[in-house]
């Protein structure tokens, strides 16, 4: 067994979802990723100043927290960064000072891959544009995230994954069916999308190194990765001038939707992909007299809203986990729409062991999600669950980079390395 991405340091610069989501992945395959995090800024996205009495009015956001308590380091336990940082080692480095701007650049000198999914722009503020990091070591892989491509008259737009997503046209597409597109809430498939595109053109990278030696750019516009994703609507848009409907949680070729069982807000997903599945089914409702409306697809089609509607009313009468088994044991693809404590108790995720306990000083003991993936002729990585801001100063500063007792001991004591974010 062995880990394919033993030995190679990748440096992340990532914020927020979409890049941090990507470097987790190339952790789990055994790289060293090392976050450098300024602590003049808010990187894992809350401040250092956030207190259990602040989030009483948040709502939502004030359970990604142990126990509901951001204190003390509320940097360090937030749910927000803890579900991508699996494995990391972390380093403070403020980049826009002469010193973090010297020790970024002696990492990255002794780095294979950088992965960065700042704004278009910043590393060429920051004085790390790719051209310069490339000529410093020609064998490192720069992978840039940002959304709209580094060139062209978009390349400056500024936003998060809904931003984009509406850009692009997944947000005109996703609403409740016959309503307007915003009645879904917002919708961050972006970055959902991006992290797994993202280490996929990293691994590319580094396969290609192997033959020429040299790294390279790694140019990731993650709006165009997303579009992929919908192509057979942008197309159908070009070919034919036809808008996509707005469908829910129906599919445009299979009976499908999520209905509520008799037990409040726990709802099962059912997909009907052919005839074999429509018997199936029926079989399982008691071959009901209007079975005959959907045994073949263009009845489906056609009677989709009445089908559908009927569907619902058999499940509003049954236990969610009834539904679930009887669907599955007829062969019909079906699941709850599961939340997390709902999750938590899954005895499909249990037997597969795929949430990792874990302990950290910061967080005490808890189940970490797990990988999203697992493969025969290789081992990956689930180690220690989160870095601590700082927690790997010393390793990287006196260790990787060599810097001296008495320099590393000056950036200390003029608080440009510490073990506490500020902002």
């Amino acid at each position: 067994m062995r880990r394919p991405l033993a030995g190679i340091r990748v440096v992340d610069l990532t914020v927020v979802w979409s890049g941090p989501g990507a470097t987790a992945l190339l952790g789990d395959l055994g790289a060293e990723v090392i976050r450098l995090e300024g602590n003049n800024r808010a990187s894992r996205q809350v401040s250092a100043k956030v207190t259990r009495e602040t989030i009483r009015a948040t709502g939502y956001h004030g359970g990604t927290y142990p126990d509901r308590n951001p204190e003390p380091r509320s940097y360090d336990r937030t749910a927000l960064f803890a579900w991508h940082a699996r494995n990391k080692l972390a380093a403070c480095c403020n980049l826009e000072t002469p010193e973090g701007h010297r020790a970024a650049l002696d990492l990255l000198a002794v780095g294979d891959v950088l992965v960065e999914n700042n704004s278009n722009g910043t590393l060429e503020k920051l004085g790390l544009g790719h051209e310069r990091l490339l000529e410093l070591n020609p064998r490192l892989i720069v992978a840039r995230m940002p959304p709209m491509g580094m060139s062209g008259p978009m390349s400056n737009y500024l936003g998060y994954g809904p931003n984009f997503n509406s850009l692009v046209g997944i947000a005109a597409m996703d609403g409740y069916e016959g309503e307007t597109p915003d009645t879904a809430g917002e919708n961050y498939h972006m970055d959902e999308a991006a992290p797994a595109g993202l280490a996929f053109a990293v691994l590319a990278a580094l396969w290609d190194r192997e033959r020429t030696g040299v790294g390279g750019l790694v140019e990731f516009p993650q709006a165009e990765n997303v579009m992929a994703e919908v192509g057979e609507f942008v197309l159908d848009h070009q070919m034919n001038h036809r808008n996509p409907p707005i469908l829910g949680n129906s599919d445009p070729h299979l009976l499908q939707d999520a209905f509520e069982s008799a037990e409040p807000d726990r709802w099962v997903a059912v997909s009907v992909r052919h005839d074999a599945d429509w018997a199936a089914l029926t079989e399982v409702l008691g071959r009901p007299d209007w079975a005959s409306l959907g045994t073949d697809a263009a009845g489906r089609s056609r009677h989709s809203a009445a089908l559908r509607a009927r569907i619902s009313d058999w499940v509003r009468h049954h236990q969610a986990d009834r539904v679930v088994e009887l669907m599955q044991a007829a062969g019909v693809p079906a699941g709850e729409v599961m939340t997390e404590d709902r999750l938590l108790a899954d005895e499909h995720l249990t037997a597969r062991d795929w949430f990792a306990e874990r302990t950290h000083p910061a967080v005490g003991t808890y189940r970490f999600p797990g990988q999203p993936f697992r493969a025969d002729g290789f081992e990956t990585v689930f180690g220690r669950p989160l870095p601590g801001f700082g927690e790997d100063n010393d390793h990287v500063y006196r260790e990787l980079l060599g810097y001296s007792a008495e320099r590393y001991r000056e950036l200390r004591e003029r608080g440009l390395v510490t073990d506490e974010q500020l902002a």
